[in-house]
């Protein structure tokens, strides 16, 4: 429950006297009072206009109203939470974190660089995309029923994407640059065929050495 002293929000006028006065209180929740000074208990938190108007002989003396504000004490901040990087072209998601004392029924309106924006889902949540590079505003208005009660801001940076793909040929180790050229496919088997050559020359030419030192020791 919500108490309030509601006369003491009013400055009274009025200079008949109090005999002479009567006083009708509308709280804006659907109770009224008949008390010059009334107080008055709300069921519910919320925004209400409280109407007060001072009668005499049946004719209004005076009539004025009051806005009581029981939404915007009970918000302890709003914030917006937002990812690290804002690429351009890609659907980014925002979210509208309000912190309360109690449950609140809010609901939000979104805007980027002052213009208003509509979000399909009412919990606070904005997923969006941007067109152009550069700094730009993102700002919320938390609401109840038509009165803003709290508001927060950011300046964002949209950025390009990273070009991280792949390009042509360098996608894996067999890729183009690694593959062989034509005509080098077998060359670590030439090479081998040239050091088999070699190696078939040396061992003619120590058989056909030690042919002649055995020959020539068999003679003399």
């Amino acid at each position: 429950m919500y108490k309030l002293m509601i006369g003491l929000l009013f400055l009274i006028t009025c200079t008949v006297s109090a005999s002479d006065v009567q006083y009708f209180w509308r709280f804006g929740d659907g109770s009224v009072s008949h008390e010059a000074e009334p107080e008055h208990e709300y069921a519910q938190p919320g925004i209400y206009t409280v109407t007060r108007e001072v009668y005499q002989n049946g004719k209004l003396l005076e009539s004025s109203q009051k806005q009581v504000d029981l939404i915007s004490p009970k918000i302890i901040g709003l914030v917006i939470l937002q990812p690290d990087t804002i690429v351009l072209g890609q659907n980014t998601e925002f979210l509208a974190n309000l912190t309360s004392s109690e449950p609140l029924d809010i609901h939000y309106q979104w805007y980027v660089a002052g213009e208003p924006i509509t979000s399909k889902a009412d919990t606070g949540k904005l997923t969006t995309q941007f067109a152009e590079l550069g700094n730009v505003e993102l700002s919320v208005d938390a609401m109840w029923q038509e009165t803003t009660v709290s508001r927060a801001s950011v300046q964002l940076q949209v950025v390009e994407a990273d070009d991280n793909s792949e390009k042509p040929g360098t996608g894996d180790g067999n890729s183009d640059n690694g593959s062989k050229l034509p005509g080098t496919d077998n060359g670590n088997t030439q090479g081998g065929d040239s050091g088999g050559s070699l190696s078939f020359l040396i061992c003619l030419m120590a058989g056909t050495f030690l042919r002649r030192t055995l020959f020539g020791n068999k003679v003399s």
